[in-house]
């Protein structure tokens, strides 16, 4: 069985071998690696399971700010 979580918003083609670097998604649900523009793969939604939990535990997100900005900071 297979569970797949989407934001349509973002949907973007993506290949395994080749990697990605655009920059997409929620600023709060974002990894280090697409904040800071670098090629990433798949394992980066590993990371935004773990921000879903967190928020779905504590019911707020880990990195908060005014503006997108201060969040990636």
């Amino acid at each position: 069985m297979y569970i797949k979580l989407t934001d349509f918003g973002f949907a973007s083609y993506f290949d395994e071998k080749a990697g990605m670097d655009q920059v997409l998604g929620s600023p709060i649900y974002m990894p280090p690696e697409i904040v800071s523009q670098k090629p990433y793969s798949s394992k980066v939604d590993i990371w935004s399971s773990g921000i879903v939990a967190y928020v779905l535990l504590s019911g707020q997100p880990p990195f908060y700010g005014e503006d997108k900005e201060a969040v990636y900071a």
